[in-house]
């Protein structure tokens, strides 16, 4: 039996995985707001279960009965966030805590009600992939803003999902997933950017860029503004 706290866990620990090679203790710790030590505490329980492997100093990764079941809890998360979003009405900086709660009580049915209710939607209202029912999740490429150089464009993907008053100044300028946004500038001393988003000039430091993702657009062919080498992948 997994319990809610294991299924935050193993939630947390499939959400680093999508955007880094190994899941440390220390990051799925700051995700879970918890102790290095009580994360590790439970991921000594969870190996035991089946459900992750963990070698101290190396992380821990998920076993394929582990990805099954976070698959499914985020897939129960994302579907509820974009049913609060878009059935509710309810503003995105909200819906992550509410869906915390949700994600754990929502049986199977309703989350596929839910799904087809909202006409199969595949990402949250974030920009995150909202995993398949065989826990298949769509490729995330992107990269941070922060690693933009100047003139690059390209299409906000997602965005960094568990801070309100971020996603507040994030939908108040704009810097939402399908935007386009383009690098006008950036200080090589202390990481600050310019964008242009909306037709407007945002001023960007460290911790929006690094909480932004960007799908880069290719440059035209013979454009050397861009640099070819630096077109998206």
């Amino acid at each position: 039996m997994v319990s809610s706290a294991m299924e935050d866990y193993l939630a947390a620990i499939f959400r680093t995985l999508l955007v880094q090679e190994k899941a440390t203790t220390s990051e799925v710790a700051r995700r879970l707001k918890v102790s290095a030590a009580s994360a590790t505490q439970m991921f000594h329980k969870m190996a035991s279960e089946g459900l992750v492997e963990y070698q101290e100093y190396s992380g821990v990764s998920l076993t394929d009965a582990g990805r099954r079941a976070a698959a499914a809890v985020v897939r129960r998360h994302r579907i509820a966030e974009r049913f609060l979003t878009d059935v509710l009405g309810i503003p995105w900086e909200k819906v992550d805590e509410m869906a915390d709660r949700l994600e754990h009580a929502l049986p199977g049915e309703v989350v596929d009600s839910f799904e087809h209710l909202l006409g199969g939607a595949t990402h949250c209202p974030h920009g995150w992939p909202i995993p398949t029912p065989d826990g298949e999740v769509a490729p995330m490429d992107a990269h941070l803003l922060a690693t933009l150089p100047s003139g690059a464009e390209g299409v906000v993907q997602w965005v960094e999902e568990d801070d309100p008053e971020l996603l507040q100044y994030l939908a108040r300028h704009g810097l939402v997933p399908g935007a386009k946004v383009r690098v006008l500038s950036v200080n090589p001393v202390d990481d600050l950017m310019e964008v242009e988003v909306g037709g407007k000039t945002l001023p960007v430091g460290r911790r929006v860029s690094t909480a932004v993702a960007v799908r880069r657009i290719e440059a035209p062919a013979g454009d050397t503004e861009h640099g070819a080498g630096e077109a998206a992948s």
